[in-house]
């Protein structure tokens, strides 16, 4: 049977954090492991939650294959308790979202996804989250201190419109470059910041890579 993605309030550090959670699909095979992507979502005050388009593609990407699949809204966004507080407290949502995730699934492989803000959430949470691989989409260069990001060893796909009209997809691409443990890139020149008619390559770019 087909399982549905289920929405719920689990505890976090300052009250509730609302989660939509879909268990993996996938047939395990004797030598496979369990994954898990937890997906962050663009910025809280300008109207970023886990309903956005280009998180929800993510999700149908990595729930194809097989992986269980976590958005969440940051606080103070939709259900989540708390007050927004410029990438610090968003850092301590995720790691309580996915430290409830792997307690729930005996996770093995782990993922951190994010899009925009989510992106730079994850980036800066990511040597303490101690996960597998990374997905960043549009990460915000330019808009936060992306200097304080620690060194990312661990596989690492960077997705990026050549359109994007709300960060500067040079500056992104400078930035990753400049990094000692560079991500594998992936360009579209048409795309702009929110991927408007190209989530389908998206979805795609996901599912080539983290297969």
């Amino acid at each position: 049977m087909r399982k549905k993605a289920e929405t719920r309030l689990i505890e976090g550090s300052v009250g509730n954090i609302e989660i939509r959670v879909k268990p993996s699909t996938e047939v395990e095979m004797a030598n496979s492991k369990k994954r898990l992507v937890v997906i962050s979502h663009p910025h809280s005050l300008y109207g970023g939650s886990m309903d956005n388009k280009v998180v929800t593609t993510m999700e149908r990407a990595f729930s194809r294959l097989g992986y269980t699949t976590v958005a969440y809204n940051f606080r103070g966004v939709g259900r989540s308790q708390g007050e927004y507080d410029n990438g610090l407290g968003e850092q301590q949502d995720l790691q309580e979202v996915l430290n409830w995730a792997r307690d729930q699934f005996a996770i093995e492989y782990s993922v951190l996804a994010g899009f925009s803000f989510g992106s730079y959430v994850a980036l800066k949470a990511q040597d303490v989250c101690k996960v597998d691989a990374l997905c960043t989409v549009a990460p915000p260069v330019g808009l936060y201190d992306f200097s304080t990001v620690a060194e990312i060893e661990l596989p690492w796909v960077l997705i990026q419109g050549g359109e994007d009209e709300v960060v500067s997809a040079e500056e992104i691409l400078d930035w990753a470059m400049s990094r000692e443990f560079k991500p594998d890139v992936y360009w579209r020149n048409q795309a702009s910041h929110f991927f408007h008619g190209e989530l389908i390559w998206l979805r795609k770019v996901i599912e080539a890579s983290f297969s």
